[in-house]
């Protein structure tokens, strides 16, 4: 029995697998609508995630919070997106193909 573990291919993880752990790119965040949107990948394929205004002001402890400064919140409080998209990647909780970060996620 051990054997025939052993010599079995491993399973491959890619986009259908949700522990495939989600890492940043190195492309730029924008504003677009009422939401940050930036893009993550699983090491195989690229993922939507989007901050939502409402967990942008939550983290800035502003329910005001202008459309002008959401990218610069963002970027004040990316590591902690990040780690909520990666959380919802592994949980397996996409909007479609996308991740969308709200404020009870933050």
């Amino acid at each position: 029995m051990l054997r025939k573990l052993l010599n079995r291919p491993a399973r491959r993880k890619g986009a259908d697998d949700p522990a495939q752990p989600l890492l940043p790119t190195t492309e730029a965040a924008e504003v677009d609508g009422l939401a940050v949107r930036w893009i993550m990948t699983d090491g195989k394929t690229n993922i939507v995630c989007w901050a939502r205004a409402a967990a942008l002001e939550k983290l800035e402890a502003n329910p005001d919070l202008e459309k002008a400064s959401y990218l610069e919140a963002f970027q004040r409080h990316r590591q902690k997106f990040e780690v909520a998209a990666a959380a919802i990647h592994k949980r397996g909780l996409l909007d479609g193909n996308a991740i969308v970060v709200r404020k009870e996620n933050v």
